[in-house]
């Protein structure tokens, strides 16, 4: 299945040129005029790639936030020949997702691809199972297992858990767990991660014994460690 495209450009004649090109190529594109029409779709819809154009101040000012606010969303910036160079170093995208104009739209829809392809490559990654000593976490499947033994978790413990071995061996804070696990900031006097933590303590316990332990990081959080 084809990415779908947002699309972004000053030029109403380039741009209804170059999204009947990536319709012709059967890619879904949505193609936009105005910032704020962009930044309103994005709320509304999802989109793998956008492609937007880059010749002022507000477009980089928009790459940078629809890249910071949408990390999962690939971007190539389509840059104008006259563009200040000082703007251009704004610009949060690395080099490779930046193509200066004018170019042919058979160069834009390769780039477009290669995007694609390396979304799609992260994406795979990120899938493959995480491994702390005994214990595997397969995000595929929201399952857990020590030595091939399924560990039967609630799915906030699971989340806990993975958090934790993403960042195995490091403390992780409550700053940080409570908005990845519970969705929430976490308040002055709230315990609610702690029993979550002794759960899934008892648990990894019953399985792993003392090969594998959530210690307490004293004024920070907790931290995931094997023996």
């Amino acid at each position: 299945m084809q990415p779908k495209i947002l699309l972004v450009h000053h030029d109403s004649v380039f741009e209804a040129l170059l999204a009947d090109f990536l319709i012709f190529c059967a890619y879904d594109v949505r193609a936009v005029y105005s910032l704020s029409d962009a930044i309103l779709c994005c709320k509304q819809s999802s989109f793998e790639i956008a492609v937007i154009d880059l010749s002022n101040a507000n477009d980089c000012a928009l790459i940078n936030a629809l890249s910071g606010e949408y990390p999962d969303m690939a971007v190539l910036a389509l840059v104008s020949a006259d563009i200040d160079e000082k703007i251009l170093h704004r610009c949060a995208l690395p080099k490779e997702q930046c193509l200066h104009l004018p170019t042919p739209l058979v160069d834009i829809l390769t780039q477009i691809k290669e995007l694609a392809q390396n979304r799609e490559r992260k994406r795979l990654q990120a899938l493959e199972p995480i491994k702390v000593g005994p214990l595997v976490i397969d995000e595929q499947h929201n399952s857990a297992s020590i030595n091939g033994a399924h560990i039967n978790l609630t799915g906030t413990e699971f989340s806990l858990l993975k958090l934790l071995a993403k960042h195995a061996g490091k403390p992780v804070s409550k700053a940080v767990i409570y908005p990845e696990v519970l969705g929430r900031p976490h308040g002055q006097y709230d315990r609610a991660i702690d029993v979550h933590i002794s759960s899934v303590r008892h648990k990894l316990s019953d399985f792993a014994g003392d090969s594998l332990r959530i210690e307490s990081v004293r004024g920070v959080g907790y931290r995931l460690t094997t023996v």
